[in-house]
């Protein structure tokens, strides 16, 4: 529920933020109601992370320690990446339940989130910001937002060459999947009895 949130409120921000620079758009982009737009879905996403800590404290912590937590077969997994682009997984390190490019991906989508956060709280609050520094502060603000809909982009690529929209909708991925993508997980899994059964 977390991720569809968070997945809503960013597309929101996108498309209302990319509205500035198209023609036939950007007069509603910039309009009271295009800026009450962008603004409340900047509330939902900033919100989200909020949400997820009060619905699941242990989760969200996991997350933020994996994703950032990195071993020697996640190092060795970096030099598969290009055959992975392909959708050549096999015979690659073995992995835990978040994968090296997962890992990666998750620490730069959260330090993104907090340089959007920030810049957007300055532009819409700092009123007497000055014209350099408005200016400085609205550059970072599109290059992290750019950063992140590229990401964006890889994420949703993934997900199709690898089968990942069940663990994306449900919260479940197929055995075959975690075997081939989390082999490392799907070991602790059957350790811990965690395994569902159909």
């Amino acid at each position: 529920i977390s991720h569809w949130i968070f997945t809503l409120a960013f597309f929101a921000l996108l498309f209302s933020g990319l509205a500035l620079f198209i023609p036939g758009l950007s007069q509603w982009a910039a309009s009271q109601t295009g800026r009450l737009a962008h603004r409340i879905a900047a509330v939902v996403l900033m919100v989200t992370p909020v949400f997820y800590m009060l619905t699941d404290r242990k989760g969200l912590a996991q997350l933020v320690k994996d994703s950032f937590s990195y071993d020697q077969d996640d190092r060795a997994w970096f030099k598969s990446f290009i055959p992975y682009v392909f959708g050549k997984a096999r015979n690659l390190p073995p992995q835990v339940r978040i994968n090296a490019g997962e890992k990666l991906h998750h620490a730069v989508i959260i330090f993104g989130f907090v340089v959007i956060s920030v810049s957007g709280l300055i532009l819409s609050f700092w009123t007497g910001i000055p014209a350099t520094a408005r200016l400085l502060t609205l550059l970072v603000h599109d290059a992290a937002m750019i950063l992140l809909a590229l990401l964006t982009i890889g994420h949703v690529f993934f997900v199709f060459v690898y089968g990942a929209l069940s663990g994306m909708w449900n919260g479940y991925v197929t055995e075959r999947y975690a075997r081939l993508e989390h082999p490392k997980w799907l070991t602790e899994m059957k350790h811990d009895g965690k395994i569902a059964t159909q």
